[in-house]
């Protein structure tokens, strides 16, 4: 019986999550609320309260069980394979951008909770959230790029944030320097751009182990 009980709370639980990415990408972050997510999931507040504590809960809970994105949940980095092969490390990394790019782009929710965080980055909440995919980004770093001499924080973080801008711009305008940021192709041009990014990347690396092996 309480293994039932798990299984029924858990699965409201998600229904409320799933609710919430609704609600948010009808009326944006600011808009939404606890009465128009327990409407939309058909429970009563009550129960988001009892399982979240509240508003501020709801939303922590929305961003670190993955539903903000699928990649920010301890799963995911589970997933990710430890002491990768050199030769594998820079797919790797350019694939892990490219979905975090192709979800983004699919997640309006997501896409309103960037910009409720950028209104309210004094905020507490706002400043959590944040905090929770930074370390998610540092986990993953930690396992795809032991050279620490390219700084890989660093250029995380620059990708990162260019993809989350042109991402958020893409609904505002219809081009940036030339690129269709309202088409498939324009899209695949910025995806082969990212290959060959982490291309690059993976082969300075490369040519600093062979520096560092000829002086031994």
């Amino acid at each position: 019986m309480k293994v039932i009980k798990r299984r029924n709370r858990q699965m409201t639980m998600e229904r409320i999550l799933r609710a919430m990415g609704d609600v948010m990408a009808e009326r944006g972050t600011e808009k939404a609320g606890i009465n128009a997510v327990a409407e939309r999931a058909g429970v009563n507040k009550v129960l988001i309260y009892r399982y979240f504590g509240g508003w501020n809960g709801l939303l922590e809970a929305y961003v670190q069980r993955g539903f903000f994105l699928s990649m920010f949940n301890e799963k995911f980095l589970e997933a990710v394979p430890e002491q990768l092969a050199s030769e594998n490390r820079s797919k790797v990394w350019s694939e892990y951008t490219i979905q975090f790019m192709r979800e983004f782009r699919a997640r309006k929710s997501s896409q309103e909770l960037v910009r409720w965080e950028m209104s309210h980055g004094e905020t507490e909440l706002a400043r959590r959230l944040a905090a929770f995919r930074d370390d998610s980004y540092k986990k993953l770093v930690d396992k795809l790029a032991p050279h620490y001499d390219f700084d890989p924080l660093a250029i995380t973080s620059l990708m990162v944030s260019a993809v989350t801008y042109m991402v958020l711009m893409s609904s505002q305008r219809d081009q940036i320097v030339g690129i269709d940021l309202r088409s498939d192709e324009g899209w695949e041009r910025i995806e082969k751009a990212v290959r060959r990014i982490y291309t690059g990347l993976n082969l300075a690396l490369e040519r600093e182990d062979s520096k560092k092996a000829e002086v031994k």
